[in-house]
């Protein structure tokens, strides 16, 4: 069993029960994965440890939960019930519907940075117990690290006028860009490579 096995077992299991308690509804397709969350590493949204996404942005209608491997077993499984509520309630963002849910089911704070509250943090203790380890070893990525393919592009741009674009190393290899603006004075001169 993988680690996204293992989180639709424990949605599959206990809390997708728990949600339809208290009034939400399973989509009809949903899927969870381990892996970082857009924009989860700096920049104004802050620190992402789990994203749902709707079934509109899925080419196959599937709602979309992708939860932190930063996490241990009991965290991830309250963020995996804090995204579920989100597929269960798909438009109502942190409030209404989803606040109520969220409260119900024992999450506590913030209702856009929740936490397992007491009775929930304990349930959840009890699921994990009813389950295999979750095959998971928690990646520590050093902080201000950037994650994703935005880190392996680099910056160049004409030195005559404001153009810059990113480009990878390997294209950059090939041949440097030149200024494609038609009215610049650099028009058709390299571009410089920041550092």
């Amino acid at each position: 069993m993988n680690r996204e096995a293992w989180l639709t077992k424990l949605a599959t299991d206990h809390l997708w029960p728990m949600i339809t308690q208290h009034g939400g509804h399973e989509p009809d397709a949903w899927r969870v994965s381990v892996g970082f969350p857009k924009g989860s590493r700096g920049g104004k949204g802050g620190h992402a440890i789990g994203q749902c996404w709707p079934t509109a942005a899925s080419a196959d209608d599937h709602a979309e939960m992708f939860i932190s491997p930063e996490l241990e077993a009991p965290r991830a499984a309250d963020v995996l019930l804090h995204e579920l509520i989100h597929a269960a309630t798909p438009s109502a963002k942190h409030g209404g519907q989803f606040k109520r849910i969220a409260v119900a089911c024992g999450l506590t704070g913030k209702m856009t940075a929740t936490t397992a509250g007491p009775e929930l943090a304990a349930a959840i203790g009890r699921m994990l117990a009813a389950m295999p380890a979750y095959p998971h070893g928690v990646m520590q990525v050093p902080t201000g690290a950037k994650v994703g393919p935005g880190s392996r592009l680099i910056k160049v741009s004409c030195p005559m006028c404001d153009y810059a674009m990113r480009i990878t190393r390997t294209w950059l290899e090939v041949a440097v860009p030149v200024c494609p603006d038609i009215d610049c004075p650099g028009h058709d001169e390299l571009m410089q490579v920041q550092s």
